[in-house]
């Protein structure tokens, strides 16, 4: 079985450090296979905050896949337009679309964060169809029977606390892409709220704020995900005073693609 403990928007230089200390603990207690982190690291985009979420990261058990999101390019004109992710790599040395490959799964990340676009709302993510073509290459080349996770900061799916927010640019095409690529799992942030569902015969689960003081209608929280090749079970945990405890879990089951178990 893979467990994957799934955090985001962590917004440093607007964290709590009491529950980044409570997460930390909680991780080491569950002993996740790895960490996907889908995007906002940062508020500002500021080195010393991406310096902070780089020494977090490695007080982390369990190797981390980090993506970039919309508050992660600096807010300097210059350098958001020109230069946007050199802080990024200046602090991380590491690519904006990491892949991560373990024992029977394999996790590929996708920058979908654009330093401006055709929607008023600059925040609004995109993935275009280089990169999809790209991700399936990655997925392509993984075991036949390898569980398959994409990590993106921009939501493929909207619950209807979060239709306002607007999907990914390119949902559609990069789903019916995945789909092909057999992708079983996709994780995501942006909205500040965690839920999940299937879609297209995916798993699409996102994260809330998981540590810092930007709600948006909820607690604080993270996603635990356990996949074996029949069931795969999303749990959420909310913050409950100063630690994190389970909060619900939604089931999902194989068959033509994955579907949501109703209870």
């Amino acid at each position: 079985m893979v467990v994957i403990a799934h955090i985001s928007d962590l917004h440093f230089g607007r964290d709590v450090p009491l529950l980044a200390d409570a997460l930390a603990s909680k991780l080491r207690e569950i002993g996740p296979t790895f960490i996907a982190v889908s995007g906002d690291l940062t508020q500002h985009g500021r080195r010393d905050e991406l310096e902070a979420a780089r020494r977090f990261f490695e007080r982390l058990p369990a190797p981390v896949l980090a993506v970039p999101g919309n508050h992660d390019m600096p807010k300097n004109p210059w350098l958001r337009f020109v230069h946007p992710w050199r802080r990024w790599h200046e602090v991380f040395q590491r690519e904006l679309e990491p892949v991560l490959r373990g024992a029977g799964w394999i996790a590929v990340g996708a920058n979908t964060a654009r330093a401006g676009g055709p929607y008023l709302d600059w925040s609004r993510g995109r993935i275009n169809e280089a990169q999809v073509h790209g991700l399936g290459r990655e997925f392509a080349n993984a075991e036949p029977d390898a569980l398959r996770v994409l990590v993106a900061h921009h939501p493929f799916l909207l619950d209807d606390a979060a239709l306002a927010r607007g999907l990914i640019g390119g949902a559609a095409d990069a789903i019916e892409c995945m789909r092909r690529a057999r992708v079983d799992l996709v994780l995501g942030g942006h909205v500040h709220l965690g839920y999940a569902d299937a879609v297209g015969g995916i798993v699409v689960a996102q994260s809330g704020t998981t540590f810092s003081d930007r709600l948006k209608g909820e607690a604080q929280g993270f996603n635990l995900i356990r996949a074996g090749r029949e069931r795969l079970t999303v749990e959420h945990y909310r913050v409950e005073g100063s630690h994190f405890e389970h909060d619900e879990t939604t089931t999902f089951a194989r068959g033509d693609g994955w579907a949501r178990v109703i209870s």
